[in-house]
């Protein structure tokens, strides 16, 4: 029985271990295979400071929205890594991070928010899409799901889901911003 499960987790290992060790630039040439080109559907949303943020406002900067749900474990799964990405562009003004709830329940949807993140320790950008109507905007079908936006305002990648890593989370994320900034 040992033996079997030393062998799971040297196959496990030995699956993910490529997707870690693949280097920035190795990702973003896959990744430039997966961009897309469509128009970003505007919003405005309240932060939980009750700061109203409309995409329009951000045109000109790389914009990434992150659908999530404090519920949903595969959110809470990728946020270590996202978080990396999210620390490594801190300082550059050019790449803003909004991190859109959705899919909560509406009683005491703000406190237990704001709960999550002290409790989690995260400072990030939380938005409430108080009716799903953003995500319903951006055809969100499921969550985590993430959109990449270019300067000029087009949505070039489209991630969805939690690939199980947490440096390969935040290498995909910044392959994914590095390749928006260059994109028209």
């Amino acid at each position: 029985m040992k033996k079997l499960f030393l062998f799971v987790v040297w196959a496990f290992v030995a699956a993910y271990a490529p997707l870690q060790a693949q280097s920035l630039d190795e990702v973003k040439k896959k990744m430039k295979d997966k961009m897309i080109s469509a128009d970003a559907p505007d919003f405005t949303l309240k932060d939980l400071d009750g700061n109203a943020v409309s995409l329009s406002d951000l045109k000109g900067k790389v914009v990434v929205l992150d659908f999530w749900a404090t519920w949903c474990s595969p959110c809470v799964q990728s946020f270590p890594g996202v978080r990396k990405t999210v620390d490594k562009y801190k300082k550059d003004a050019n790449v803003v991070f909004l991190f859109i709830a959705t899919a909560e329940e509406p009683n005491n949807r703000e406190e237990r928010l704001k709960k999550f993140l002290t409790k989690k320790k995260y400072d990030f950008r939380v938005l409430v899409d108080e009716n799903d109507q953003t995500a319903q905007k951006f055809s969100v079908d499921g969550i985590p799901m993430k959109f990449v936006i270019n300067p000029a305002g087009k949505v070039c990648f489209v991630s969805s889901g939690y690939n199980g890593s947490t440096d390969g989370t935040a290498t995909e994320l910044e392959a994914m911003v590095e390749l928006a900034k260059d994109s028209k």
